[in-house]
């Protein structure tokens, strides 16, 4: 472990070991700055990691796969080198209230004869749907690499960025219609123009769901659909990497990262918890920790969420202009979804299949998912503060691709359970019997499961955010909806990484591009912070880097 000495001079303070703050202090230090990592828990990772939740039985808690993590992070950080193995998810079994099932998986032929089940026109039309998915993500996704434009254009920075967008939409002209309604319109609708079986239209429409109080008869969310094609096929966004299960789980990942970072010149400090960014004549000077110590550099950069950032590492009346201040309360950031890990003793079996072995829907994921009437019934119900019971979840079996997670012969099981709402519930009386409900519901499928359970461990949103520090306990620190995205992430004008506090600047998902373990919040915020260290004219000058 790194740790700061008294008189040592560090050129930025990063708030967060998690993966963005970790890619942040990365590129820092390899432009020449010498940055210092401050993380309250003692590992690193965030929101990415691995921890026991029993004995011998290891989970990822939040992140739970890998998927859009830029390629130009895995080079630079060297990731395959350090030991980063993901193994390709399998096939995804669908299963609906009605008692029948979708399994989809890379096998066009099989996958198109099971859509045929429930409809042959819309089996015809999924190649389509797939391939204007992949075009439009070529369009968007590039985006993800660069700090959003602005549209005042306040800076030559913004009038590069705003002049890559136009180059993309000048060459995509035909596309710039399509991404506009899928921007507004909502995934039911959206999905209703491709396919007519209600089951097909489901099995799309989860997506809505994810971390957000929008039913999929929402305005907006039809944006999530194209943002979950591109998580799962990289290829149509250029990246060359599989998405899956990481080896050792998600906290290899950050763990690699940080060994990284250390290289490059970083120095990590854990077990440190910052209570206060440190303001002298309106500009960030440093930090002071929870056990009062105070550590000063030119610069911070915070990996907290925007509101932990703003509201609790600040005094907003004090510290920050009203409307900003404003702005950043109204961010919808509570979570819905609740975590489940199970330590069993065998597989579940869903049922109509065999009932031994290791199944192909065991490799990847299992989606228990409402009709979209439904779907949108439970989010009200979230809404209104009530959990939902019955309820849209996520299912997947790590130790199929890693046995080491669990002791010899068992395995876990992840278990993400949506329209869970952080505010309403007393979550410390509940949160059992809401597991409960929830193993139920499972069982109706995998009559199995519940004999085979000897461990068990229930997060819910409340309990994600005191162990993670996540305010509503939302692992992607805001909703993905489009009003906060882009240059509105976190808040419309501050969409580059900056902050109304001269020196101070954010780095985390509740920046753009946005949640999911990508990296490309970490490395186009140390660009921007490159930039200004740059401007400023600094004693001892960034060197030249590759971004």
């Amino acid at each position: 472990m790194n740790h700061s000495q008294p008189g040592q001079e560090f050129d930025a303070i990063v708030i967060g070991a998690g993966h963005n703050g970790l890619t942040t202090a990365f590129y820092l230090a390899r432009a020449g700055l010498r940055p210092l990592v401050l993380e309250r828990r003692d590992l690193v990772g965030g929101a990415c990691v691995t921890e026991e939740f029993a004995p011998g039985y290891q989970a990822s808690p939040a992140a739970h796969v890998l998927a859009m993590l830029r390629e130009s992070i895995w080079t630079d950080m060297r990731l395959v080198e350090r030991g980063i193995h993901v193994d390709p998810s399998g096939p995804t079994l669908t299963l609906f209230p009605d008692g029948q099932h979708l399994l989809s998986s890379d096998d066009e032929t099989a996958t198109l004869a099971e859509i045929s089940k429930f409809s042959a026109k819309d089996a015809k039309a999924t190649a389509a749907f797939d391939e204007h998915l992949a075009r439009l993500a070529k369009v968007l996704m590039p985006l993800y690499d660069q700090t959003a434009p602005d549209p005042r254009v306040r800076s030559l920075s913004d009038i590069r960025n705003l002049a890559r967008v136009g180059g993309r939409v000048l060459k995509s002209r035909r596309d710039i219609q399509e991404l506009a309604f899928l921007l507004t319109t909502s995934s039911a609708r959206y999905l209703s123009e491709w396919f007519e079986s209600e089951h097909i239209i489901a099995s799309h429409s989860w997506t809505a769901l994810v971390d957000s109080f929008s039913g999929p008869s929402t305005p907006g969310t039809a944006f999530l659909l194209l943002h979950e094609h591109a998580s799962a096929d990289n290829s149509a966004t250029g990246e060359a990497r599989a998405w899956g299960f990481v080896r050792g789980g998600m906290g290899r990942v950050t763990a690699a990262m940080a060994d990284a970072a250390r290289e490059a010149g970083a120095v990590i400090r854990l077990g440190a918890e910052v209570q206060r960014i440190v303001i002298r004549d309106g500009r960030a000077v440093g930090v002071e920790l929870a056990d009062g110590e105070v550590i000063h550099a030119a610069r911070v950069i915070s990996n907290a969420d925007p509101k932990r950032t703003f509201l609790r590492m600040l005094d907003p009346d004090r510290d920050l202009p009203a409307d900003f201040v404003r702005s950043v309360r109204a961010v919808r950031s509570n979570s819905t979804s609740m975590r489940i890990h199970l330590g069993v003793t065998e597989l579940p079996f869903a049922r109509g299949f065999p009932d031994s072995g290791v199944q192909p829907y065991h490799t990847g994921f299992v989606d228990i998912v409402p009709f979209v009437a439904d779907m949108d019934l439970q989010q009200a119900h979230a809404r209104a503060g009530e959990p939902a019971s019955p309820a849209q979840m996520e299912i997947c079996f790590p130790t199929v691709h890693d046995p080491s997670l669990a002791p010899t012969g068992r395995h876990v099981i992840d278990i993400v359970v949506a329209s869970q709402p952080y505010s309403g519930p007393d979550w410390d009386a509940v949160k059992e019997h809401c597991a409960d409900r929830a193993i139920a519901q499972i069982a109706e499928y995998f009559p199995n499961l519940p004999d085979t359970i000897e461990h068990r461990q229930v997060l819910s949103p409340v309990d994600l955010e005191r162990r993670y520090g996540m305010t509503g306990g939302h692992s992607m620190h805001a909703e993905m909806s489009p009003d906060q995205l882009l240059f509105m992430r976190p808040v419309r004008g501050f969409g580059d990484y900056r902050t109304p506090i001269d020196g101070l600047y954010l780095c985390g998902a509740g920046t753009h591009p946005g949640g999911g373990v990508t990296g490309a919040n970490g490395k186009n915020a140390a660009r921007e912070v490159v930039r200004d260290s740059k401007r400023r004219g600094r004693r001892r000058q960034p060197s030249a880097v590759r971004w």
